[in-house]
């Protein structure tokens, strides 16, 4: 009696796992018809990017210290892509974002002592506006999958090539403040560093469809994606510190088909 109950289970367990598996396999075998697809976005890129290192450097005989620590907070994005069919419901494109902002941050060390050996000042001071941009080209090959004649989904993985252009501090001027040299003012010098580097993005796009003429089809739609890539920034003093860009990123805007 309880092997008949487990093979009846059993068998119901199969029908009804088949089920799906037999939608979703002709969802994956219905055939896409257009031939060029492309978006314009509004996004929203949910990523945090820090910067903290700390950059030795000599002065009066003695080594002091600068540690800077930087705060770029999630931000709006712009984001388009362009691509087309090359083989059944595979499709390859190009896709661009780019995002800028402006960081907030401190500086903070000491300053050897101008007269004495091992007494060295501290110092403090605040950062506003360290600019940040963020630039991607997304490779992207993917597989549309269209639900029915007015919504279709793609989704796609790929590299992505980034480049970071990013506002740092690279060395102090110190004003002294005369005897008995308690305290010192700090300036700091800023630069500006262009670094490139490879990462990866993958991601769905789902368009609704709701203006068709001839082979031209217009539409609204949405996207999330997961992307990102590190470069190493240079500081002062030959330091080095590594900066994440991208992370999760999503939007609405724009599509066209044809």
């Amino acid at each position: 009696m309880h092997r008949t109950m487990r093979a009846a289970m059993m068998a119901a367990v199969l029908v009804g796992a088949s089920q799906p598996a037999a939608a979703q396999s002709s969802l994956l075998e219905t055939p896409w018809e257009d031939r060029v697809f492309g978006g314009f976005n509004f996004a929203f890129d949910a990523s945090k990017s820090d910067i903290s290192a700390t950059s030795p450097f000599v002065i009066y005989d003695e080594t002091g210290g600068l540690t800077t620590n930087a705060e770029f907070k999630a931000d709006t994005l712009l984001d388009g892509s362009f691509g087309a069919r090359v083989w059944r419901n595979l499709g390859v494109a190009v896709g661009f974002s780019s995002r800028s902002g402006t960081g907030e941050g401190t500086i903070e060390g000491s300053i050897p002592h101008p007269l004495f050996y091992d007494q060295p000042r501290s110092y403090t001071d605040n950062l506003d506006g360290i600019d940040r941009t963020e630039s991607a080209t997304h490779l992207q090959f993917g597989w549309m999958v269209p639900l029915n004649d007015n919504f279709d989904v793609f989704v796609y993985a790929g590299p992505s090539f980034y480049r970071l252009t990013q506002e740092v501090v690279t060395d102090l001027a110190v004003a002294e403040q005369g005897p008995p040299y308690s305290t010192v003012v700090v300036s700091p010098s800023f630069a500006e560093r262009k670094e490139s580097a490879v990462g990866y993005n993958l991601g769905a796009d789902i368009t609704y469809i709701f203006y068709t003429r001839d082979t031209l089809r217009l539409g609204i739609g949405g996207f999330m994606r997961f992307t990102g890539a590190t470069a190493d920034v240079e500081l002062g003093n030959g330091v080095t510190v590594e900066s994440g860009m991208g992370g999760f990123q999503m939007g609405v805007g724009a599509r066209v088909r044809f």
